[in-house]
Order: C-alpha cells, then structure tokens, then sequence
C-alpha cells in the first residue's frame, strides 16, 4: 500500500501564530485571542520516503480555526517547494499534507484537505533571526523578546518530554508577521514565534 512506504525526515521548523509570546499551545492551554491562526514553515535537514530523498526541501502550511485547533472546523493551505518534481515533489507533498505523522494533527482539525499550490519558498534557521516565507502570499521574520521594563532581550526555551510535535522549543517574537492569500489575511508584529528541530519517522 502507497501509505505503508518507509519514511525517515530530520526537520527544522518555524512557527508563528496570533498568539501571545510563549503559545498556550505548547502547554496544553487555550489560544490568548480565541481564535488560532499561524504559519509553520519547514526544511527537510536530511530524509526520504520510500527510498526518494527530500534533502533541502521546504515547505510552508498555514492554518486557521475558529478556536483552539483541537476542537477542529479549521482550514489549511500548503505551499510546496517549486524546486521540488516529479518522485521528490509526490514524496513532499506526501509529508506535508500529513498523511502520517505528527502534523496529521493538524490533518484532522481542518473541515477539507488543504489546498496545495508550489511556491518560492523562503527558510533561515538562525535564531532570533530566522525568517521565512512562500513567494509574496507570506512574510515572518523572528526578534528577540525583550523585557518590557528593560527593552533587554529576554530568551526562553521549553523542554517538552511529552511533546506531540517537537522535545525543545526556543521562543521568539515576531518582527514581521503578515499572511495575504487565498483567503487567509492575518498577522501582526510581537506575537509568539518558535524554532525547534524535529525527528519523525514511520509507519
């Protein structure tokens, strides 16, 4: 069966969501606004499925619901990498829609599959200057979290040995949040951003 091919990703990944800094998400708590909205963006460090590598490539999934994402009646969108073709693009496309895995999470939540187009996608890994994009239908830049009375950098990183997507986070804070697309208009600056790393595997 097409969905029992093996499969082995190591991840970076960059979230950004309408939430305050530290997502309730992360501690099993409800969305700081109600609503969630985000953009994750993610790069392939070393993987394959089925025996095609996907070394390098990228994606970015944007998301939206009505309250917390468990509770479902969300929709997504997904932006694949445009250098990717043929056996690499069909293998991405298979990762990022979450036919397993972890991120099949946000699968279910949504009331359709979510959309698919390619796009350019953008991806730095850097810490408080990490960034990403997907063509001109989203922009995130990261910043530190600065102390309000100080203006100091403030840093923060949450062990989760009980995680569903990721075992660490490093929080961040947006300096550039903006999603245009298909739909989907939301974003603003000094909201919560994360940078983690990730090993999935399956079936």
């Amino acid at each position: 069966m097409e969905t029992q091919k093996k499969w082995n990703v190591k991840v970076e990944q960059l979230v950004s969501c309408n939430c305050n800094w530290g997502c309730p998400c992360s501690f099993n708590a409800p969305p700081t606004y109600g609503k969630c909205e985000g953009a994750l963006a993610y790069r392939v460090v070393k993987g394959a499925r089925g025996g095609v590598s996907v070394d390098g490539l990228k994606w970015v999934l944007l998301g939206a619901w009505p309250a917390a994402i468990h509770l479902g009646n969300g929709r997504g969108l997904v932006f694949l990498d445009d250098r990717a073709s043929g056996e690499r693009l069909e293998a991405l496309e298979w990762l990022a829609t979450a036919k397993a895995g972890p991120l099949a999470a946000y699968m279910k939540s949504f009331t359709s599959p979510p959309k698919v187009r390619t796009a350019r996608i953008q991806f730095q890994f850097a810490g408080k200057r990490s960034r990403f994009g997907a063509g001109r239908a989203v922009r995130v830049e990261f910043e530190p979290m600065r102390n309000p009375v100080t203006g100091e950098e403030h840093h923060l990183t949450g062990v989760l040995p009980t995680g569903l997507f990721t075992k660490s986070e490093d929080f961040y804070s947006t300096r550039t949040f903006r999603v245009r697309t298909d739909g989907f208009r939301f974003g603003e600056p000094g909201r919560n951003a994360i940078l983690s790393k990730a090993h999935w595997r399956g079936p």
